[in-house]
């Protein structure tokens, strides 16, 4: 009866902590949704920047020029991630578009998955096809969204980039759009490398092994009392 007890503890503790203990990978990429900064709204829920440093924690501008847009905006545009994301066009109609660029630490020969989102609304803003070209570590990719959307629409795309240095310059920049070619939820991953356990894992462990050691120790006592009776 007592490791019947002890069993339905240990399920139970694990249901409590399954939520805390899924293995996760440390995103390199700092500010990927651009959430942080100092935001200036321009009165239409909107700060531009030509090429050079931003207000964008961690992000420089290249191109034309970058327009971070927050939500909700005269545009009838919404974030993939949180209240804010970026436009590639900014206010210029056409080519050439802007683009945004960080520096991230990585390991030599390591492969990484780039990863983020466009964002596309066609029948409003023009296109398609909208895209995106992203580089990193020597390699490059253009990911194009080719549908028509009658709304504000977001798609994933990933790359897959080996590292050549110690540092990695990661680039987003417009390909292809008319007014509106958005960028959000920017991420890099190792990639093929098992995930580092969470500490809810190890409090897992640590609890099952606390919960054996206490049957086995009330289990040899409970031998023992049994041994003494029947030789008294």
């Amino acid at each position: 009866m007592l490791v019947h007890r002890v069993v339905v503890y240990v399920l139970v503790a694990a249901a409590l902590l399954i939520p805390f203990s899924v293995p996760a990978y440390a995103d390199l990429i700092g500010n990927g949704s651009f959430e942080q900064g100092t935001f200036v709204n321009d009165g239409n829920g909107t700060m531009t920047f030509s090429a050079g440093p931003t207000s964008i924690t961690g992000w420089t501008a290249v191109g034309r020029q970058v327009s971070w847009i927050e939500s909700p905006n005269p545009w009838g545009l919404s974030a993939q991630d949180g209240n804010f994301f970026l436009d590639l066009t900014a206010y210029n109609p056409g080519a050439p578009f802007g683009g945004v660029t960080q520096d991230i630490t990585t390991v030599v020969g390591q492969q990484y998955d780039l990863s983020f989102y466009l964002g596309s609304y066609t029948r409003r803003w023009g296109g398609p096809p909208v895209s995106i070209l992203a580089s990193a570590g020597g390699t490059s990719q253009t990911f194009s969204v080719s549908t028509t959307s009658t709304a504000s629409t977001w798609t994933p795309f990933s790359l897959l980039f080996t590292a050549t240095s110690t540092t990695t310059t990661v680039t987003l920049t417009g390909a292809a759009g008319l007014n509106y070619i958005g960028l959000d939820h920017v991420m890099v991953n190792p990639s093929g490398t098992p995930a580092v356990p969470e500490p809810g894992s190890y409090a897992l462990i640590a609890l099952g092994t606390a919960l054996l050691a206490v049957v086995g120790r009330r289990t040899r006592r409970s031998c023992t009392s049994s041994k003494r009776a029947s030789d008294g």
